[in-house]
């Protein structure tokens, strides 16, 4: 196999992907009307080959739906068939220009909290009109999203069928936001008909893109990478090896040059599709 094939595979499967999708949500009978719908599944089609440009045009074709003050996005956030926890680690967010709130990016949020596992049991979309009065979630992250100006939060679990997929959150700097219930159905719906899918078809053509062989790890570098992949932060996996975490912190850096990434939100994909997290 030459390294072309997977290329060029790859760029026939996006056409096929861009057609199947555009006849069921643009062009079909039962394509959508709903304009916002429309706006966004077009995006996501364009950009179907670049999972990270998915994320954050679905974070911010939400932040100016809902008029958010922020908008984070990305994969994890739930407990998987195998009973494994992938954290949640947003890999974009969008912001209001105006008064911003502190960033979230570089963040892990553990996807055995309560709540986010309430998240995955609601109907459609999960509005928490006020964190600092809600009781689903532990006080520990009620306590880190109040931290971080979070007042009010819309929280949307995105599936593509059965498949946990990840999560697009909206935030507020003030409670009780302004949003209706027939919005909140709208998102729901969309959510399981057009987002899920298409992020988690984005997230399978990414995996075609990355090139077959898997780089030679160090038998260090592999103990952090499993852990990497299980969502763990820095702090969590130096304690659990028993290293400083500048270490963790070298080693981590090591791998994304090894991998051919700039972040750990684009290394966490490849890890868990190469069987880390197992």
């Amino acid at each position: 196999m030459t390294h072309a094939e997977p290329a060029a595979d790859g760029a026939a499967e996006l056409l096929r992907l861009q057609r199947l999708w555009r006849a069921r949500l643009l062009d079909g009978a039962g394509a959508t009307r709903w304009r916002p719908g429309r706006e966004i599944a077009a995006e996501l089609l364009l950009h179907l080959d670049d999972e990270a440009a998915c994320w954050h045009r679905a974070a911010d074709w939400l932040r100016d739906l809902l008029d958010a003050d922020r908008v984070d996005a990305g994969p994890g956030g739930f407990v998987d068939a195998a009973g494994g926890a992938r954290a949640y680690r947003p890999s974009a967010e969008v912001q209001r220009e105006a008064q911003p709130l502190p960033t979230v990016l570089g963040l892990a949020f553990e996807a055995t909290d309560p709540g986010l596992q309430a998240v995955w049991h609601a109907k459609g979309c999960l509005p928490i009109r006020e964190v600092a009065q809600e009781r689903s979630m532990s006080a520990a992250l009620r306590e880190r999203l109040l931290a971080h100006g979070t007042q009010a939060k819309l929280a949307l679990p995105l599936r593509a069928g059965a498949q946990a997929v990840g999560l697009l959150c909206a935030d507020w700097q003030r409670p009780e936001p302004c949003w209706s219930e027939a919005t909140c159905q709208q998102l729901g719906d969309w959510a399981a008909q057009a987002l899920g899918p298409l992020l988690a078809e984005a997230s399978r053509l990414s995996a075609l893109a990355r090139p077959p062989a898997l780089p030679t790890l160090t038998p260090a570098e592999l103990r952090v990478a499993r852990l990497v992949a299980r969502g763990l932060s820095y702090k969590e996996i130096a304690r659990q090896l028993d290293r400083s975490v500048a270490t963790i912190d070298h080693q981590t850096r090591r791998l994304r040059e090894k991998f051919g990434v700039h972040s750990n939100a684009r290394l966490m994909p490849l890890l868990d599709r190469a069987g880390f997290s197992r």
